[in-house]
């Protein structure tokens, strides 16, 4: 009877309740994202506006995507930035080489020059100047004609042996003659005291002849002279008149 009587008092308060028997439900949620998408990600860093406006947009309903999309974003801005910052620096660089090289050939251009009109107001006076260790300067000149009838010029040279072991004219030094800028080949004479190659003992200045044949006998003959054997630019010129 007991258990009856407490039944009863039970249902009685249900009846009494009028929200005994309702069901609560509660408000449906969105799914939590699993991970970010790495598509947008991608997209985002290619073009970080794009990546800005992900970030925005999808900051509540994607979190994760919307986080990943924004720091892709930033940092393409970061490397673009850093890329066109040393572009900037690398360029003004190579431009500031490229004018002080300009202006370096415009000196040396203007110093060439300067020196070029020098040598040229000089070139009509034979002089002596050392090359290495030999001394060498144009003495005379007087026309001839070789073993073959051709016009040519006999060229005396005052050679020096300034070294410390015996050496020949041709064996020591270079000696080219031009007309009109254009070489003159070497000739043969009957001429044979020329000491041409022979050595010659250290200390030594003796003369020493060299034939050349002219293409003409009027046109003045410019004579270079220089180490055979040597890195140096040095160079005895002389501008010899035929008449």
């Amino acid at each position: 009877m007991t258990d009856n009587n407490q039944n009863n008092s039970f249902n009685q308060q249900n009846e009494n309740n009028p929200y005994a028997n309702q069901q609560f439900y509660q408000p449906p949620q969105a799914p939590a994202e699993e991970k970010a998408s790495v598509g947008l990600a991608i997209l985002s860093f290619i073009i970080p506006v794009a990546g800005l406006i992900i970030f925005l947009v999808k900051k509540k309903e994607r979190p994760k995507t919307a986080k990943v999309s924004g720091i892709c974003a930033l940092v393409s801005f970061i490397l673009s930035l850093g890329f066109y910052i040393i572009s900037a620096v690398a360029g003004g660089t190579l431009f500031a080489d490229a004018v002080d090289e300009s202006l370096e050939q415009d000196s040396y251009s203007y110093s060439e020059s300067e020196e070029e009109n020098t040598q040229n107001d000089s070139l009509q006076a034979s002089e002596g100047n050392a090359l290495g260790d030999y001394g060498c300067k144009v003495k005379s000149a007087s026309l001839t004609t070789d073993w073959e009838g051709k016009d040519a010029v006999i060229i005396t040279y005052e050679f020096t042996n300034n070294s410390s072991e015996p050496m020949s004219f041709d064996v020591a030094l270079e000696a080219n003659a031009y007309q009109d800028g254009v070489g003159l080949e070497t000739a043969i004479t009957d001429d044979d005291a020329d000491y041409f190659d022979v050595e010659i003992k250290p200390g030594v200045t003796k003369d020493v002849k060299k034939v050349y044949v002219l293409r003409d006998t009027t046109t003045p003959v410019e004579v270079e002279v220089s180490e055979l054997f040597s890195l140096s630019d040095d160079k005895v010129v002389t501008t010899v008149e035929l008449q």
